[in-house]
C-alpha cells in the first residue's frame, strides 16, 4: 500500500526544523531504517534550505508545499516552490573542498537519493527525490 503525507508551510527557516522532524516521524513509525531517515532528513533540510535561501531570498511570505510518498519499493519526496524558475542545467553538484565554506547541498542530495527530479510545471519549482528501499529490511 502507498502511504502519502503532505503538508504546507511559510518559507520561515525555522519550518525547516518542524519539516525535518515530520520526515523523520513519518518513515521511523513506518519501520526505515534510522541511518537512512538521517541521510532522508539532511538531505531534505539542504533541499528546503536551498529553496528559502535561493530562490526565495529568505521571504517568509512564500509557500512551499511538500509530500512524502511511501511504498514497499521506494520513498519520494515532492518538495514545490513557487519562485522564479529554476534551471536543473545550472544546478551540478560540486565535490566537496575542504578549504570552502558551505554550498555542498546538492552534492549531499544527489549521495542520498538515486533520483534527483526537477519536473516542469508551469510556475515555480518541482524537486522530485526518490530513494528505493529494495535490499533493505524496511
Amino acid at each position: 500500500m502507498k502511504e502519502l503525507f503532505c503538508f504546507s508551510f511559510n518559507a520561515n527557516p525555522l519550518n525547516v526544523r518542524v519539516t525535518r522532524a515530520a520526515v523523520r516521524s513519518f518513515l521511523l513509525q513506518r519501520n526505515i531504517p534510522e541511518e537512512l531517515v538521517w541521510d532522508i532528513e539532511i538531505a531534505v533540510n539542504e533541499a528546503l534550505t536551498n529553496v528559502i535561501k535561493h530562490t526565495y531570498k529568505y521571504d517568509q511570505t512564500k509557500i512551499i508545499k511538500m509530500s512524502i510518498s511511501l511504498d514497499e519499493k521506494s520513498v519520494e519526496i515532492f518538495i514545490r516552490d513557487f519562485g522564479d524558475h529554476v534551471d536543473p542545467k545550472s544546478l551540478q553538484p560540486r565535490i566537496p573542498d575542504p578549504e570552502r565554506e558551505g554550498g555542498f547541498g546538492l552534492f549531499i542530495i544527489h549521495r542520498v537519493f538515486d533520483l534527483v527530479e526537477f519536473v516542469n510545471v508551469h510556475r515555480g519549482n518541482l524537486l522530485r527525490l526518490s530513494k528505493s528501499l529494495r535490499g533493505r529490511d524496511v
